[in-house]
């Protein structure tokens, strides 16, 4: 159940699944509302997807050799930076970091308003989006800090891109809100899915 990188022996990413699972019994058993159930199953396949990710592998044996060759290195702190190198240094495999950091936390831009009313304020959402990029740079020091070497680079531009890509699809989902063309097609996918699911109890009162 583990895999291994040079020296290292690692526990691999699907083991986040054994803490999404019962997530997921929850959230169904809940008998709530069957769109607010989809879309919490959607959120959390993307919040274990981001764990598992960002996170994952952990290594758990064999870090010796990269604590006396690599140590705590390559970190950095200084807002832009990176991202200011990468653009200058524009290759396949920067576009792609950068895309990707973008990308992260895309999907919280239109789930998140919808399950918590609270974050269709702007302001609150541009605070949860950084303190969630922030909060996976903090666990990654963290996790290379209890291993003794960088196994996870710490990047502060990473927290900001992370961010960035989340208010954006924010402010598109704010703008689809008012398409009544998207609405009904959203519509009649959300009719798909939802025929799909097992009714609730709320549901079945209302019928």
């Amino acid at each position: 159940m583990t895999t291994t990188d040079g020296y290292l022996t690692l526990i691999p990413g699907y083991f986040v699944l054994l803490l999404a699972a019962p997530i997921a019994v929850w959230i169904l058993r809940r008998n709530a509302d069957r769109r607010w159930t989809l879309l919490a199953l959607l959120a959390l396949a993307h919040l274990t997807a981001v764990v598992a990710l960002t996170i994952f592998p952990i290594p758990i044996a064999g870090q010796d050799f990269y604590r006396h060759t690599r140590g705590m290195s390559e970190d950095n702190i200084v807002p832009f930076a990176t991202i200011a190198w990468q653009a200058q240094h524009l290759t396949l495999n920067n576009l792609r970091q950068l895309s990707g950091n973008v990308a992260l936390l895309t999907p919280l831009g239109f789930y998140g308003p919808k399950l918590w009313p609270a974050l269709r304020d702007w302001r609150r959402f541009v605070l949860v989006a950084l303190a969630i990029g922030c909060a996976i740079e903090i666990a990654q020091y963290i996790g290379s800090v209890v291993e003794g070497f960088t196994y996870r680079v710490t990047d502060i531009d990473d927290a900001t891109m992370n961010a960035t890509g989340a208010v954006a699809a924010f402010f598109v989902w704010r703008v689809v809100e008012h398409w009544a063309f998207v609405e009904r097609w959203a519509q009649r996918w959300r009719e798909r899915l939802l025929d799909r699911m097992p009714e609730s109890a709320e549901d079945r009162a209302a019928e």
